[in-house]
């Protein structure tokens, strides 16, 4: 494959405006398992299949976790590059840490103390055979470590040229805030969940946080783990909210000849702040049917009338 990526539409983020585009793919099922020793030949084939599909397509955003397969997905992506062999840099290659799976040691619990940061990076590059990430960010805060010892580790592994740049997951401003002021380098993501079902990030203030301090926000389960795309109805809460949503969603998409999850994820992405949504598949025709969402447009009246239906009631 050429080493040249023709890149879908982007966004400058960060202090350096790093261009990312305006979709990430999301690794957590890049394995298609979450036991390390069921992953066989079929598990790889479709993983850089999938991959080499994003490249081609443009996507130039890989989101990834520690905790994704127990570690395969990491595993995998390293034989995704070595097949693919994309310019490493020009792709963007992000990942997690600070969740840890109940084991004979203790619960299911988080950690983001300075020693666990320090090794957990360590094990991820190894597992992808890379030797540097673009973006590092802690996956859930935990309230057994204060933010100044998470900050410290986050401060050398950018010094040591490990990580370029840091962002957070599943925190709120104030914790952002809490983390920041022992950074000597600035949290340029924040990643929550955020979809026409899940709208919290609009009421909590952390959009609002964004936009005040050029912050981007990474939208994960953009499609409300596949009820958006009406493949999914166990989702007994979500499928319920669905139900308002449906009419409407349907309509524009038939208007504009969309397909549901191009319609959900347009609709994250014109939002002012900038917003990524994370879309996550490990099926090359999905992702070129996601990708289509950042050339898609929805005036004002389409999405207010998508956000309406969303939240189930008329807007005070």
């Amino acid at each position: 494959m050429s080493e040249e990526i023709q890149l879908l539409p982007t966004i400058e983020i960060g202090p350096d405006s790093v261009k990312v585009t305006r979709l990430a793919l999301g690794m957590m099922g890049l394995a298609g398992t979450w036991d390390p020793n069921e992953v066989g030949k079929e598990n790889i084939d479709r993983a850089v299949n999938a991959f080499g599909t994003a490249i081609e397509t443009g996507i130039n955003f890989f989101d990834h976790a520690d905790v994704y397969g127990n570690g395969a997905c990491e595993d995998i992506f390293e034989r995704c590059l070595e097949e693919v062999k994309p310019d490493r840099e020009k792709i963007f290659i992000a990942s997690k840490c600070g969740i840890q799976f109940a084991d004979e040691e203790g619960p299911y619990r988080y950690d983001l103390s300075f020693q666990h940061i320090m090794q957990s990076v360590q094990k991820s590059l190894e597992r992808m055979d890379i030797s540097y990430f673009d973006l590092y960010q802690i996956h859930r805060r935990d309230p057994l470590t204060h933010p100044a010892a998470t900050a410290e580790a986050l401060n050398q592994l950018v010094e040591q040229g490990l990580v370029r740049y840091i962002g957070v997951s599943n925190y709120r401003p104030s914790q952002i805030k809490a983390l920041q002021k022992y950074l000597r380098y600035p949290i340029i993501t924040v990643q929550p969940e955020f979809s026409l079902l899940h709208l919290e990030p609009m009421d909590d203030g952390l959009l609002d946080y964004c936009e005040e301090t050029n912050t981007t926000l990474l939208a994960y389960s953009p499609i409300a783990k596949g009820v958006l795309s009406g493949e999914n109805t166990t989702n007994d809460l979500q499928f319920q909210l669905y139900k308002h949503l449906r009419p409407v969603i349907n309509e524009i998409a038939d208007q504009k000849d969309a397909s549901l999850v191009q319609i959900a994820l347009a609709w994250l992405m014109h939002n002012p702040a900038g917003v990524i949504p994370i879309y996550g598949s490990n099926n090359p025709e999905h992702i070129k049917d996601a990708a289509k969402a950042c050339s898609l447009s929805l005036d004002r009246s389409e999405w207010y009338r998508l956000w309406t239906a969303a939240r189930g009631e008329p807007l005070p």
